[in-house]
């Protein structure tokens, strides 16, 4: 049996985690694959109906693909997210600590071709109660987005936006007889990092025509004792700068309204990825039986807290960071100096800004204090639970208006 099912896609794709939108429905998982050498994996036999509908509800745990597209740069077999943390091969994620941009690597690619098709695989399984021979992927639009100094390069948005303009072929390989998918994207836009992320904070992300108004905004009122808050505040306050933490940059954009102001955004390539990538470093060091921890387990432990494995891992953190803060409060500085101080509101945000924010918090205050003397701008640290998606919300706004 062949099908056609249609999509439509927001992708985020981060240096630490992919955060997607698939047709309204929102994933998460590690930005990590590995290369499959053999083929040890246990097959699914595709008639044993119970356990292909707990594979397939299951199915971030089990991303096991063959790709062949001329938008990669090496075809082959991967497992994709959290499948390769539990393999016995190399794990390969985004080098923070190298100047590869995101537009170039094959990972944002491949994890968002490989989501793709399982959910399209699921969608079809559910209706239908049996597994296709072969399924086509009509991505009817796609909305994404790069780094602000990425972006900036000439060329480097079209080049990116070609990448996925080729037919993928992606073969999932759970099932005793593997099941082609040949994904087809049609409209793609590119939209800068933390840029985007703003638009997340004025509009609500699954309504057209209405501003944001949950409880992101409760920790600002308290703290500032704003009787109300909404996405109309921001767009109507004054110039916001927003600080995008991500794990291998930091994207500065300042927005007035819904206009970016010109020739302020800007990228810096150094992230809590970084950060990481040397505690980890470190904690090996001290401790060898840490030998095969990945930055993303280590930032899982760092945070847990309340036990003596975290209070450890987060004193590995201690020294690091401040080449990070260092960043934020050059690039800020020269920020309000081209603003002359005129700011309306702050706020910092990304996968990278709860750790960030346990460490800064007060240093940062005290700076924006000494920037605004007669009285300083709001600063809302987004809340962890909605940080991470800032971005992944403001393309779910973008997608809507597509």
């Amino acid at each position: 049996m062949k099908s056609t099912i249609s999509s439509k896609a927001a992708h985020d794709g981060g240096n630490g985690y992919m955060k997607d939108s698939i047709d309204g429905q929102r994933y998460i998982f590690p930005s990590i694959m590995s290369t499959v050498i053999d083929d040890a994996n246990n097959k699914i036999n595709e008639n044993d109906k119970d356990v292909v509908a707990n594979l397939l509800n299951n199915f971030l745990e089990n991303m096991d693909v063959t790709l062949q597209s001329n938008g990669i740069k090496k075809n082959g077999r991967y497992l994709v997210g959290s499948s390769a943390n539990t393999s016995n091969n190399t794990v390969l994620g985004f080098n923070v600590n190298s100047n590869e941009g995101k537009s170039s690597s094959d990972i944002s690619i491949i994890c968002l071709l490989t989501l793709l098709a399982y959910t399209s695989l699921n969608k079809f399984y559910s209706k239908n109660k049996e597994l296709p021979d072969e399924l086509t992927i009509d991505v009817d639009k796609m909305v994404t987005a790069l780094p602000i100094d990425e972006i900036k390069i000439s060329g480097e948005r079209e080049k990116y936006i070609n990448r996925f303009l080729h037919q993928h072929i992606v073969t999932i390989n759970n099932f005793s007889t593997p099941i082609q998918c040949t994904v087809n994207f049609n409209k793609i836009d590119v939209q800068p990092e933390g840029v985007i992320g703003q638009y997340g904070l004025i509009g609500n992300p699954n309504s057209m025509n209405d501003y944001r108004n949950d409880d992101i905004f409760n920790d600002l009122k308290k703290k500032y004792g704003f009787k109300k808050f909404t996405g109309e505040d921001v767009e109507k306050i004054g110039p916001v700068v927003s600080i995008d933490i991500g794990d291998g940059t930091i994207d500065f954009s300042v927005v007035d309204g819904a206009s970016p102001v010109p020739r302020i955004n800007s990228s810096v390539l150094l992230g809590v990825g970084n950060v990481v990538e040397e505690a980890v470093m470190n904690l090996r060091q001290k401790y060898p039986t840490y030998g095969q921890l990945n930055r993303q387990n280590f930032m899982k432990i760092a945070m847990r807290g309340g036990d003596k494995e975290s209070d450890a891992f987060s004193s590995f953190i201690d020294k690091p960071i401040v080449l990070l803060e260092q960043q934020i409060e050059e690039k800020v500085k020269s920020i309000f100096a081209k603003l002359s101080n005129q700011v309306g509101l702050i706020t910092i945000n990304g996968g990278g800004s709860p750790l960030v924010k346990k460490y800064y918090e007060k240093d940062f205050e005290n700076l924006i204090n000494t920037l605004m003397p007669f009285g300083s701008a709001p600063i809302l640290w987004v809340p962890p639970k909605y940080s991470q998606f800032l971005n992944l919300d403001g393309l779910e706004f973008r997608l809507n208006h597509m």
